[in-house]
């Protein structure tokens, strides 16, 4: 994944700095703060009138002209009087004292713009003006420096000049025609699914392409005239992304800055052209897989509802910096029965039918992507537990078993699982935080809405965590009534068949490999899914007779929940049986409310001997999902 842009520019108009904060007043000569550039005009804007960008310790604050003269000529000697005149004579408004004093106080001292001045004569920490995000950036680490970068792109821009990138061009997308209509890739697939050693080399190659791609954006923006920063690695929603910082690209023209956006794309065709040049080289069908692979990559980052490549190429070419953010604002304007233009600049009209189509299109995808969060949210946080026990084991067996290069592999699974569960714990804190902060902010006019605003959340957080709860299965309840108890002596790892004296069994010796958690509609062996209630899982077996309807529920809940398996059994004494280690209770249908009982109550339980670490998952099986 690659994130192709720093921080967007935030708006002075959108930022919360309605009031000067306490204790801070205006400077009788008002001067920059240290950090504070002035950029210019933004090219090829969408807006009605002019906007302009102003550079504050690296990031950019978009502002109107008003707010940019002001700033033009608060050199620390001007005071406000002859800064208004002088803003006056280079403008079409006339600007009073008053006037200035109202924007220095307003936006540009809680921006950090203007060096601030307090009672006691000390400066106030500077806030950065954009809140923050789920869908921005986090956990940025440095990989290549602004002089490496600039040593690589100096070298690699000629690939942009018109002689060199049509020819190349038009190779690429040749070799593509090639590879999906003349040569085809079921060769290639099969041949990379029964080599053993292939995954490795492509995923390598692939990781090589997005290195390469990250590099296609610097020298598009070394090109155009400008430098990019750094080129590094972060978390991006939940997944590790790599990134460059091509923040400099607001000081170009439109074209220059969409340049540099499909500049990884660009880069990654050249990439897949010299795999299929290397196909001929070395005659392995497999490797063209990772061309496939690739491409894949790239149709991915085309999406331009989250800041993947195709949404600042989507951004730059109409001419909005952050579209998201303005469309954020715009919504949250329409709620409040204020008209969408105020405090904002006027989108012209060829933007303003582009820009209500994207927002009508990505408003549902954003709502549906937010509700399927907290809808599947347990279900992903139980199989990031799962996959952590699975990486955990596996290195503990590498390290003890002294295969250094497995422990590694395995120790950096772990750290990329534990950065996701993190960035999944982020993103569901930054959604209700943004979601309640909203409702507050909507409730400040009454009382009345201050206690409906109190009651919505109240409920919503009591209904929201009741569910977690319940998916997760965090709060275990005693036994069901017909619950049988079973002592289970043995429980060995043994080759072949196990007689059992329970049907379905409920523990005893069981084969080493356990039977992976999830929903089957065949059935599976006694042995491999004894070895899962060892680790605690919950074993519903069924009837292979049972209404659609109560296999379809029990569907839901094997995918709803991790450590259940679920799978037919012939000759079951009733419809369904729960088994668990030493534990069984006979049902009727899918729907008796026992069978919840009884997962919260034997689910991962302490009655199992490894209920503590034990996976269910990397054993036998591909479970429906």
């Amino acid at each position: 994944m690659q994130v192709a842009r720093s921080d967007p520019p935030a708006d002075t108009l959108s930022t919360p700095a309605g009031r000067p904060r306490s204790g801070i007043q205006v400077p009788e000569r008002p001067d920059l703060a240290l950090g504070v550039v002035l950029v210019g005009e933004l090219a090829g804007s969408a807006f009605t009138k002019s906007q302009w960008l102003i550079e504050r310790d690296g990031h950019y604050i978009q502002v109107p002209e008003l707010v940019y003269r002001t700033v033009e000529y608060a050199n620390g000697e001007r005071t406000p009087e002859e800064i208004a005149g002088l803003v006056t004579g280079a403008t079409d408004w006339t600007v009073t004292a008053e006037h200035i004093q109202q924007i220095v106080s307003t936006k540009l001292i809680p921006l950090g713009i203007i060096r601030p001045v307090t009672s006691s004569g000390s400066v106030p920490p500077v806030p950065r003006p954009m809140a923050a995000s789920p869908l921005l950036l986090r956990m940025r680490k440095q990989v290549l420096g602004p002089r490496a970068i600039e040593a690589i792109a100096g070298v690699l821009q000629f690939l942009y000049a018109p002689v060199v990138l049509i020819p190349l061009l038009t190779a690429a997308t040749l070799a593509q025609a090639w590879l999906y209509f003349h040569h085809g890739l079921a060769a290639s697939l099969r041949d990379f699914a029964y080599s053993p050693g292939a995954i490795g080399p492509v995923l390598g190659l692939l990781i090589a392409s997005m290195l390469f791609h990250e590099l296609g954006h610097a020298s598009a923006l070394r090109y155009g005239g400008g430098r990019a920063r750094s080129i590094g690695v972060g978390l991006y929603v939940i997944f590790p992304a790599f990134y460059t910082d091509t923040t400099d690209g607001y000081r170009l023209g439109r074209w220059a800055r969409v340049r540099t956006d499909l500049g990884g794309f660009y880069f990654m065709l050249l990439f897949a052209l010299a795999i299929i040049q290397l196909y001929f080289v070395v005659g392995q069908e497999w490797v063209l897989a990772a061309v496939l692979v690739i491409d894949i990559e790239m149709a991915r980052q085309l999406i331009p509802f989250i800041r993947f490549d195709g949404y600042w190429a989507l951004t730059d070419l109409l001419g909005i910096p952050d579209i998201l953010t303005f469309m954020k604002s715009t919504l949250l304007r329409g709620m409040q029965r204020r008209s969408m233009t105020v405090g904002w600049p006027e989108l012209k009209p060829w933007a303003r039918p582009v820009f209500v189509a994207y927002m009508l299109l990505t408003t549902p995808i954003l709502t549906l992507l937010v509700l399927m969060l907290f809808v599947r949210g347990p279900l992903l946080f139980s199989a990031l537990w799962s996959a952590l026990g699975v990486a955990q084991e596996r290195l503990g067996q590498a390290w003890v078993n002294g295969q250094g290069g497995h422990a590694m592999a395995a120790g950096v699974q772990l750290i990329l699982l534990v950065a996701q569960a993190a960035g999944l714990s982020y993103v569901v804190y930054s959604v209700l935080r943004g979601l309640f902060r909203g409702l507050w902010r909507w409730s400040q006019p009454s009382t009345r809405r201050r206690l409906a605003s109190l009651a919505v959340s109240a409920v919503a957080i009591g209904l929201l965590a009741s569910y977690w709860n319940s998916s997760l299965g965090l709060a275990s309840g005693g036994a069901p009534q017909g619950v049988q108890t079973f002592l289970v002596s043995q429980r060995n790892h043994v080759q072949g068949p196990v007689s059992y004296p329970q049907s379905p069994p409920v523990g005893g010796n069981h084969s080493p490999i356990l039977q992976n958690c999830g929903f089957y509609r065949t059935p599976v062996e006694n042995e491999h899914a004894v070895h899962s209630l060892e680790h605690g899982a919950v074993w519903i077996t069924y009837r292979p007779d049972l209404p659609a309807g109560d296999v379809a529920a029990l569907r839901v809940l094997a995918q709803r929940m991790s450590y259940v398996l679920v799978s037919p059994f012939p000759d079951l004494p009733t419809p369904v049986v729960a088994s668990a280690w030493g534990r069984q209770l006979q049902l009727n249908s899918a729907g008796d409310p026992r069978l919840d009982q009884f997962l919260r109550a034997f689910r991962r339980g302490s009655q199992a001997p490894e209920h503590r670490g034990g996976p269910c998952t990397g054993g036998l099986g591909s479970p429906e999902r």
